[in-house]
């Protein structure tokens, strides 16, 4: 049995922490990116919404999904809240192992910082000095880092999913999220980080089974986690479509299999 917690988060800058370096270092933090918006250094951002998704593989390519959990900072307060929260998460189960699409250089970083500034203390599975054994799977998979290889190119994860035959709508509001305005808002976040935790785990398991890791069936792994997430009632609004179209094709393919077999 392999325990894995697929994690996720959302954050913003603080033009507060912007201004503070730019009293410090005017000519490095005024530059501007191409088109003129204003450059953030990244120690500038702060987290304000999180979710990680837990569940097991067996031996023998069964999905046990263990559940699901989201935090923002309208229920925690504040940024200590939302990363304390996920933290004693991820050590409350020292067994699973975390998977992040680009954790290294995006969800990492920020979850030292924000445990630097607010006494926190990182789980195992996130301290850079974390062991394993060879031939077990580590204590944090990249799978951004992984798919990259010796290469030159980092691949978005919307990539990634259009080459597996996901509907492209179901990535297209995820360079718009922003923080909250409104309840509305605010749960359609909610919805919207929970979401980025399942399709890492789509990704992340169609990845180890074609490296032969877990013997899964992968389009009815993708059918569990779009009915599931939408029995849970973790799509939002701008998902609901392509997610309800992605399970019905996965049904499509595995009616085509058995008929095939007859």
């Amino acid at each position: 049995m392999t325990e894995l917690i697929f994690i996720d988060t959302e954050s913003e800058w603080d033009e507060l922490l912007h201004e503070a370096y730019r009293s410090i270092d005017p000519v490095g933090a005024g530059e501007h990116e191409r088109g003129g918006a204003k450059r953030h250094r990244q120690a500038t951002r702060r987290i304000y919404a999180a979710s990680a998704l837990h569940l097991a593989i067996s031996n023998d390519g069964k999905i046990d999904l263990l559940g699901i959990r989201i935090w923002t900072e309208q229920d925690r307060g504040d940024e200590k809240g939302v990363v304390d929260a996920l933290l004693n998460h991820l050590r409350m189960r020292p067994q699973a192992k975390a998977v992040t699409y680009g954790g290294l250089a995006a969800e990492l970083p920020l979850l030292d910082l924000a445990a630097m500034q607010h006494d926190l203390v990182l789980p195992p599975q996130l301290c850079s000095d974390s062991r394993w054994r060879p031939g077990t799977l580590r204590p944090h998979t990249d799978l951004a880092l992984v798919l990259k290889g010796q290469g030159r190119q980092w691949a978005h994860l919307s990539e990634i999913g259009l080459r597996l035959g996901f509907p492209a709508d179901l990535f297209a509001s995820k360079p718009t999220v922003g923080k909250p305005r409104s309840q509305e808002e605010w749960e359609e976040l909610g919805c919207h980080v929970a979401m980025d935790t399942v399709l890492t785990a789509m990704v992340a398991l169609s990845w180890w089974r074609a490296q032969g890791a877990f013997a899964i069936d992968q389009t009815a792994m993708v059918y569990q986690l779009c009915d599931w997430s939408m029995r849970r009632r973790l799509v939002g609004q701008a998902q609901a479509h392509p997610i309800a179209r992605l399970a019905e094709q996965m049904l499509d393919r595995m009616d085509a299999e058995v008929t095939a077999a007859d």
